[in-house]
């Protein structure tokens, strides 16, 4: 069993069912249901293959808490990388020392925060992929994996 199978538990077996409450920015809160949180993970997932990701790859992600950070995490686990987040209150030299201990294969971030990262890392912007993802197709994206693969690497 993959980790993967465990979250199917919920996003392909309850996929019709609210799975999530997004905040709108003051807005009532929009609902999606565990097969669009699954399609969306599908459509990153193919996204960052299209980018070369490669099970055993770390992706780094420099976000605040958005709908967009679980995207991504799923999207990772469902390509066998490692999901690496990085705290964006972390300072310039916690950042570099992170992305050189795990030198990551790409680093995710919102735009203004691309300078953040030491020169010749790999950085795309959060607009760029999402771009990307919105035209990737939602068919399940899915390798074999071992139960001994690691699926986060958290800095403290």
């Amino acid at each position: 069993m993959q980790l993967t199978d465990l979250f199917d538990l919920s996003l392909v077996a309850r996929a019709a069912e609210p799975g999530l409450e997004v905040d709108s920015g003051g807005a009532a809160p929009a609902t999606l249901t565990f097969g669009e949180v699954d399609a969306r993970a599908n459509r990153m997932a193919r996204a960052l293959a299209g980018r070369g990701i490669v099970t055993g790859d770390r992706i780094a992600v420099y976000l605040a808490n958005r709908l967009e950070f679980l995207d991504l995490f799923l999207a990772a686990v469902r390509l066998g990388a490692i999901f690496t987040p990085i705290n964006v209150l972390y300072r310039d030299r916690e950042i570099a020392h992170i992305v050189a201990d795990a030198a990551p294969a790409l680093v995710v971030a919102e735009e203004p925060d691309l300078s953040v990262f030491p020169s010749g890392t790999p950085v795309v912007g959060l607009s760029e992929l999402l771009s990307e993802a919105a035209r990737a197709p939602a068919d399940r994206v899915r390798v074999a994996l071992d139960a001994d693969d690691p699926a986060a690497i958290i800095y403290t």
